[in-house]
Parts: structure tokens; sequence; C-alpha cells
């Protein structure tokens, strides 16, 4: 049996020419070139769910050609991003002209599961572990059904090792690694919380300790690891467990998680001991009035009054804080631009993202939006979070586009770079000196 595993190319962060040339100029965005190098587990997951005997072929359209002329048994399609989908079912459209059976599946394909039926033969609406087994013996049976759709929260003790050796080490600077899935935040905008649910599960310690060492002997030179979980560190007994399981394993790794834990200076303490480098944290926005509307339990807002002394103490033991900006907020006027460069280069934070906010099928702002008449029309392609597909309340559409650039440019100008490199020496160097 020989099947492709396929994950198309997708826009990097904007279609906007103005952003994209300030991208292609600036050298101080290598963080983001870092941080979104690395490869989802969803298709490497379905590889090591197949047959031992199958013949897999892995395309990352990044870095490789598609031969539709191959005779594939089956085609397997990823929709890891909204933004990608339409690429998805280019791809999918050509290889059932060739007469290949298609398969969809992940986040897109879940939220919008009848329009990815138009372009595949069957659809896998949910996590795919619980209704692999039923798909391939239906599979082989010629007898597939139009959509396998997974109920409840799987246990992801269950889950399989991904087959981290179909990837070709060269083309990755880091590795993403899952090690739980579910977050309680249950963000407005976010849709990965209607798809892995609000209840945090996770797999053995055991499970992702073999996972980190399988990709190590791989990586023969080294490489970083991204937890890609929406929030590692809201079990804090198990993430205690999980760090100082890592300590020994001498790498360097990356999590996104929640502005709580910088109140809690010994596990820090733990953190850096063990590796973390990087803590990609949901500050959301430099305006406090902005916060409300983003989680129906205000737990967003009720933070903001300590981001300062967090982000503090967080890279006053040794680890940068990534932070995520969300502008376009209801309660976002042209203030925020610079509210929101100011808040950033105040606190000399090693990297932010800011991205513009975005109506993704399947979350509460969409609804929202759409019942308020506020979505514009456009192609999937262009939900990139870094173009405007909404009508936005307090500004333009133009005014927001140019905002967003605005920010980038201000606090990835040399001097403010240089300026947070000098703050991470002093750190460093103080770290150093009290080790000795």
């Amino acid at each position: 049996m020989k099947i492709a595993l396929v994950s198309p190319k997708g826009s990097f962060l904007s279609n906007n020419q103005d952003f994209k040339k300030f991208w292609k100029k600036n050298k101080g965005v290598v963080a983001h070139r870092h941080y979104w190098s690395g490869f989802g587990s969803g298709l490497l997951i379905i590889a090591a769910l197949l047959p031992k005997n199958t013949d897999i072929r892995l395309i990352d359209e990044n870095f490789d050609s598609i031969n539709y002329d191959e005779n594939f048994d089956l085609v397997a399609v990823a929709t890891p991003t909204t933004q990608q989908a339409n690429q998805a079912y280019k791809i999918a459209d050509s290889f059932r002209k060739k007469g290949r059976k298609v398969l969809i599946g992940g986040i897109h394909a879940t939220v919008l599961p009848e329009e990815a039926k138009q372009h595949a033969d069957s659809v896998i609406v949910g996590e795919v572990e619980p209704v692999w087994e039923e798909f391939m013996k239906d599979f082989l049976t010629d007898n597939i059904k139009p959509f396998y759709r997974s109920s409840g929260s799987f246990d992801l003790r269950k889950s399989p090792k991904p087959r981290y050796d179909l990837l070709t080490p060269g083309n990755y600077k880091m590795v993403w690694i899952q090690a739980s899935r579910g977050c309680p935040f249950d963000c407005e905008f976010c849709v990965a919380s209607k798809i892995y649910g609000v209840k945090f599960r996770h797999k053995d310690i055991s499970q992702v300790i073999s996972e980190i060492k399988a990709v190590k002997k791989i990586w023969k030179n080294g490489v970083k690891i991204g937890f890609s979980d929406d929030n590692l560190f809201v079990d804090r007994k198990y993430a205690l467990e999980l760090v100082r399981a890592m300590a020994s394993l001498d790498i360097r790794w990356f999590a996104q998680c929640d502005i709580s834990i910088g109140k809690e200076k010994d596990f820090l303490s733990l953190l850096r001991k063990g590796g973390c480098e990087l803590l990609f944290i949901g500050i959301e926005s430099a305006h406090k009035g902005s916060l409300h509307e983003i989680n129906k339990n205000g737990i967003k807002a009720r933070f903001f009054d300590k981001y300062e002394e967090y982000i503090k103490n967080i890279q006053s033991h040794g680890i940068g804080v990534m932070g995520a900006f969300v502008v376009g907020l209801d309660g976002d006027d042209m203030s925020i631009f610079d509210k929101t460069s100011d808040f950033i280069i105040d606190n000399k934070m090693y990297a932010s993202q800011i991205t513009i906010l975005t109506p993704l099928p399947g979350t509460r702002l969409r609804e929202r939006l759409e019942a308020e008449n506020r979505v514009l029309s456009g192609r999937w392609d262009n939900y990139t979070f870094g173009d405007v597909n909404f009508m936005p309340r307090k500004m333009t559409r133009a005014q927001l586009q140019k905002g967003l650039i605005k920010i980038y440019s201000r606090i990835y100008a040399r001097q403010v770079r240089k300026e947070v490199g000098k703050h991470f020496k002093k750190i460093y160097l103080k770290i150093f000196n009290n080790n000795l």
C-alpha cells in the first residue's frame, strides 16, 4: 500500500506587499522564523498508525514538489490552518482528477467538514486517533464513509509516537512535540478549544521523554524542541514532573503558556535549568479595556495589572518572553499601535508576535461578527493573521493594516533590538556569575 501524506504550502504571516517587504528586509525577526519553521505532528501521527509495511511518502510543500502522476493508493491532505485550506483543496482536486482516493483532515476541515467533503472522498472530523482504525478497515474493503467523527476526549496515553523519522532534518530548525491538548481559557478568537475542548489532557511523562529521545537520535547535531500545546503548564503538578524529567536530556526548548507562570519563581528557576529558553505567552492586548471581550470569565483582564511584573520575573531567569498581541479588538482605537509597541519596548521583550484579529471559522468571534454583518467576503488564503478580514469598530481596514506594520517597524528597529540584546546579556551574565 502506497500512501501520500501532504502538508500544503501557505502564506507566511501576510499577503500584504508592504508587510512582505518589511519582513524580507528586517533581520530582527529571526525568532519568528525559528518559531514557525517546524512541522506539525498530525500527519506524523497518521504515519505511526499505518501498517508497518506501508510505503509512506511525506510531502511538505514548503520543500517538496508534488508528482500528481505518482500512483498512490491514498492521499491524505492536512488543513492545519485556515489559510492553507484553498491550497489543500487544489491539491486534493488534482489527485482526484487522476483517480486517487483523497482523505482530508485537520482543524479547518473539522470546523467546515461539508466544505472539505467537496474536495475529498472522506473527511476526518476532530482527532484522528480514535477513528483511524475504522477508516482503514473501510478503506481496505473499498467502503469508506463520507465522514469519520471523533467524539469525546481521546486518551492521549493511547496516542502513538509520531514518525519523526520521516522528516528531513536539514529542513527544520525545530521540531514540534505535543504533550497535551485542551485549554480552559477558551478565548473568543481561538478555534483550538472547539477542537480539543477546555479540559486539559496529557500524555504520560514517559511518552514525552521517549519522543524527545527519538528526535535527538534523528537530529544528531542538535535541534530545538517546541511544544505545540496551547497551554503546557495548566496542570502545574504535571508540568513539574515533565520539566524535571527533561532536565537530564540536555535540550533547548520552548512552550506556550499563560502569564500566570510569572509569579512562580521557583518553577521559573526549574524551567531554566531544564533547558527552557522561550515562552510564547498570549498577552493579547496592551489596553486593559480590550481584554474584557476575549474571555467570558475575564481571566485575561484580571492579569493585566501584573503583566510587567510577571514578564520581568520570567525574563530575569534567562527565559525570553515572546508576547502574542492581537490588534483590532473592539476596544482598540488608533492609539493601540503606539500602546502596543511602547509596552513591548518598555518591557524589553525578547520577541513579539502581533496579529490582526481574525474571525476564524468555528470560533465564537466569527459567529458574533457575522451576526453584526462585519465579516468580509474573501478567500481563506487571506486568513494569515496579518491581513484584515472584518470591519473594525474604531478604525478603517487600511488603518488597521498599516498599524500592524507600524508596530513591527518600531519593535524590530535596529536600536531597539540592540537594547534588548544588551538587556539579556546582563541577565545571562548575572545567572552565570551566580552559578559559579
